[in-house]
């Protein structure tokens, strides 16, 4: 019998029952598909990895429920043990469980070779110091020493920033939809794991990343020189996170709202690009040059790099920087551009349509969904949603 325990903040002993309820359900599940020696292990990431997973009142119950996602990565022993159809299957399994617990459960998969070559990123860090081994080797994860701290590259957190910024203009593109009310959970969702993202590039750029969300609220509640305002975000996005409450947003305009967040994170975000590339006066007019020259020029492995860039030619997506723009952002990859181009989408004053998404965020969501993040498409079609049917 799976014993896990203490995987939320509050421990409350009901809650985490029902944690170790759907954890043992979705265990039990898939060891349905493998033998144990086809299993390296199955780890759980993300806040309840760490020990620090969120709790809600349940609607109906009033009992204290899990409120984020299970994250779960499955290491498998060898790489034939992996299949897209095998994947797939399991994931229609888990579905039942999902849709029983209501509460979702994202399942990844990979392969102890995949591991043990993969270079340092900051979700390798978070996973090496704040997860939970459910099921095989405990000893494996704790293993992989590159993923340090200090091997972390600072493009892979400019990375993460984008990644929780797009959760922004996924929220632009709901709320021109014809019944924004719909989507009021889903946007505050989004809007406080963006607040957390730019914070914690932000405690990165400054020495000051842990891969704990409470020592990183600790961390950011002692920071004397970053702008109080910004702080206060991010200080009650992080107790959101942990505790969360919609009825404190049940009375706000949720476009006025998701814009006038996207103004006070445009500084963190040009703060933080200005440390990375070490230019103090950087400016979004001169940054795309800056950071295409970096990313062109200083690659981990260029000649991987050059050969996906060939490539990239002729696989390229919509194009987002219509004007002129230097020779090295078009001598990128689109998976390269995507992050460089994201300023001028996001932070751009253009006054938004009413019931009609602008073509440029429909553009770099497209992209996004096509070269990014796979699962835009799911959530999107959740909604009956779609990139597709806009004649893009």
């Amino acid at each position: 019998m799976l014993t896990i325990n203490n995987v939320t903040l509050l421990q409350d002993p009901a809650a985490e029952s029902i944690c170790q309820h759907i954890l043992e359900h979705v265990c039990d599940t898939i060891m349905e598909f493998f033998n144990k020696d086809q299993v390296c292990a199955l780890v759980l990431l993300g806040g309840y990895g760490r020990g620090e997973g969120g709790l809600i009142p349940h609607p109906v119950s009033g009992q204290l429920y899990p409120h984020n996602n299970f994250d779960l990565l499955l290491i498998l022993n060898r790489h034939n043990n992996t299949d897209p159809r095998l994947e797939q299957s399991i994931n229609q399994a888990l579905q039942a469980i999902r849709h029983q617990a209501d509460l979702g459960i994202d399942l990844s998969f990979t392969t102890v070779h995949k591991m043990k070559k993969s270079a340092c990123r900051v979700i390798w860090y978070d996973m090496r110091h704040g997860h939970r081994t459910l099921l095989g080797d405990p000893d494996f994860v704790p293993s992989l020493t590159q993923h340090t701290l200090d091997n972390i590259p600072a493009w892979d957190v400019r990375n993460l920033l984008i990644n929780r910024g797009a959760l922004l203009l996924i929220n632009r593109f709901l709320l021109a939809q014809s019944q924004p009310e719909r989507y009021r959970s889903t946007v505050i969702k989004h809007t406080m794991k963006a607040i957390i993202g730019y914070g914690d590039a932000l405690l990165f750029s400054r020495g000051r990343y842990h891969w704990s969300y409470a020592e990183k609220q600790q961390r950011m509640a002692n920071e004397h020189a970053i702008d109080p305002k910004f702080k206060q975000l991010y200080l009650q996005a992080m107790s959101f996170r942990f505790t969360p409450s919609y009825s404190r947003f049940k009375d706000i305009n949720l476009a006025n709202w998701n814009e006038t967040i996207i103004t006070a994170l445009q500084p963190i975000h040009l703060s933080c690009e200005r440390k990375r590339l070490n230019k103090p006066e950087l400016t979004w007019t001169s940054y795309l040059k800056s950071a295409a020259d970096d990313a062109f020029w200083h690659s981990e492995d260029k000649f991987k790099n050059l050969v996906k860039r060939l490539w990239g030619l002729s696989t390229a997506g919509y194009p987002i920087i219509e004007g002129p723009s230097p020779w090295t952002y078009q001598a990128l990859t689109q998976v390269e551009k995507l992050p460089l181009c994201f300023p001028y989408v996001l932070y751009r004053q253009e006054p938004l349509t009413e019931y009609s998404p602008d073509p440029i965020t429909r553009h770099y969501l497209k992209n996004w969904q096509d070269f990014m993040d796979v699962n835009l498409g799911n959530l999107l079609d959740g909604y009956g949603l779609s990139l597709e049917d806009a004649n893009i």
